[in-house]
């Protein structure tokens, strides 16, 4: 009987033992996962605030320079604009005296060497006239008829011809000659120019990079601008001498354009 009894409590210690070493032991298993994983969410949120604040910086070390370039370009495209005014104080009378001499216009341009093409009619217009009486009252005089004319050439050659030609068949309005440069033309000229822009706001960056110890690792944003430019005019003087008397030629000469280009540039800095 007491031997049973000390081979029950042998056996039952045995047993607690192996119990207490169980629980000591996934407790610290539990310990180790309980103060692992903290440690490594923390390292990586520490790395990536790291990262942003590495991004933000770059982001912001940035320099705005802006660049341009400019050129003179001779025109190489004339408009002309003449045409006629007609009055009678019968529409139909002003309406077929103004076709006659449109038609007679026409005709002496296209013998001067005008294309068909290149000559178009731009306006036409039938309006009536009005004087007031002493006691104020409108009263219709009659009507004015305006056609307008518009030639658009590259030949310089025939312009001071085709206006006198033009004038001597009836033509007795003038509203201007223009010299521009053909889209053809500007096009590869504002190319070049961008070009040019954008070497001289790079120069202009690297200066002002070097003067502060930096140095240019990208760009964060570009934008172009082209001017536009205005035809340029004859002289309205020399249009009225010449309008007034064609004894000789009238003398035009095309002139240049300036035609000029910005950039606006902001690059990144490291």
């Amino acid at each position: 009987m007491s031997n049973n009894f000390e081979k029950n409590l042998k056996r039952n210690v045995n047993n607690l033992n192996i119990l207490l070493f169980l629980g000591l032991g996934l407790g610290f298993i539990a310990l180790n996962v309980i103060s692992m994983e903290p440690i490594g969410v923390f390292a990586q949120a520490t790395l990536s605030d790291q990262d942003n604040k590495t991004q933000l910086a770059s982001l912001n070390n940035t320099l705005f320079v802006s660049g341009s370039a400019t050129d003179k370009v001779k025109t190489d495209l004339v408009t002309i604009s003449i045409g006629v005014q007609s009055t009678n104080q019968s529409v139909t009378d002003a309406v077929t005296s103004n076709s006659k001499i449109a038609n007679e216009i026409i005709t002496s341009l296209r013998n001067n060497g005008v294309k068909e093409n290149e000559i178009s009619t731009s306006q036409y217009t039938i309006q009536p006239n009005f004087n007031f009486t002493e006691s104020g009252i409108s009263v219709q005089t009659g009507f004015t008829v305006s056609n307008i004319l518009t030639i658009q050439s590259p030949n310089f050659d025939n312009i001071s011809s085709w206006i006198d030609s033009a004038v001597n068949a009836g033509a007795n309005t003038i509203n201007g000659v223009d010299f521009r440069i053909s889209d053809k033309s500007l096009e590869s000229v504002t190319n070049a120019l961008i070009e040019q822009a954008i070497i001289n706001a790079r120069q202009n960056a690297e200066v002002a990079a070097s003067a502060i110890g930096s140095a240019i690792v990208g760009i964060k944003s570009i934008s172009v601008n082209t001017d536009g430019f205005n035809p340029v005019p004859f002289n309205d003087q020399i249009m009225q001498k010449s309008f007034a008397s064609v004894v000789t030629s009238t003398p035009i000469l095309p002139g240049q354009q300036e035609v000029s280009v910005t950039v606006q540039i902001t690059y990144l800095l490291n």
